[in-house]
């Protein structure tokens, strides 16, 4: 959206579609308008119906699936990390690094918010303050209702700690994202840490719910996705997230998105 720079709405219909465990770079908030959503966050199984959101952290592992006839309908609201320090900043709080309690949460007034954010994006004409007023409107009740500090998260994974702090966890993806494109080893990874491939292993799947190779792919999906709502080319996107060719990105992609670079593309710039 033109408002605020790293916001994008999402709407999906998913038919007999199973989400594989993964992790997101930016804020997910969604809905289901019809059916439900059944999905795993760090372990813990949820169901998103009508009237609950769902809020998702950067790098939280989580998967999706129908909850009862398979078929359902989800609203996503992704928001940048940078966006919601902007919007906090503008509700003073500058300098705060973020992140959202959750998953699970009923909030009618978020709920009927976001909707209404949503039908009125789709409406032919809409006028552009009308939608600049309800996404600050829901940003900043998201903000004001649920923001939390990862602080204490970073105290209990200090030195010692079978799990990386928030800290570690931010340093190895910085790291990742720095040479997307590389052929990363596990041993290269595990020496940044100070650890064997194998403490690095155990310690990365329990702090992360996933394995390394597992987290770069889903990086470099969200880095063609990027570059596809810039209006790359699927192989320009490909090639600039380090996928080993378009075919390669095509299938990453569709199993995440259940649909193609192409169709995605098609539905950003329609």
């Amino acid at each position: 959206m033109d408002t605020l720079p790293g916001v994008e709405l999402v709407r999906a219909y998913y038919q007999g579609f199973e989400f594989e465990p993964h992790v997101h770079e930016d804020f997910h908030i969604g809905i289901c308008d019809f059916g439900a959503q059944d999905f795993m966050h760090k372990g813990s199984r949820y169901v998103l119906a009508p009237q609950r959101l769902s809020l998702i952290n950067p790098d939280d592992v989580h998967d999706g699936k129908g909850a009862v006839t398979g078929n359902y309908q989800v609203r996503c609201l992704r928001v940048s990390a940078d966006c919601i320090a902007r919007v906090a900043e503008l509700q003073g709080q500058p300098n705060r690094k973020i992140f959202f309690r959750g998953p699970d949460i009923a909030d009618p007034f978020l709920y009927n918010g976001l909707l209404q954010l949503h039908r009125a994006m789709e409406r032919p004409g809409v006028e552009p303050l009308a939608t600049d007023t309800q996404l600050m409107l829901v940003l900043s009740h998201l903000i004001q209702r649920y923001a939390d500090s990862p602080q204490g998260e970073s105290e209990r994974s200090g030195k010692g700690s079978k799990q990386f702090s928030t800290l570690q966890r931010q340093q190895l993806k910085d790291y990742l994202l720095a040479d997307i494109c590389n052929k990363h080893r596990l041993a290269d990874l595990a020496a940044l840490f100070n650890l064997s491939e194998y403490q690095f292993l155990r310690r990365f799947r329990q702090s992360i719910g996933m394995t390394p190779h597992a987290y770069l792919l889903a990086l470099r999906v969200d880095c063609a996705r990027r570059s596809l709502m810039q209006g790359k080319t699927v192989s320009e996107a490909a090639v600039e997230a380090g996928f080993y060719d378009q075919s390669h990105l095509v299938h990453a992609f569709k199993r995440r998105y259940d649909l193609t670079p192409s169709a995605y593309q098609q539905q950003v710039w329609r």
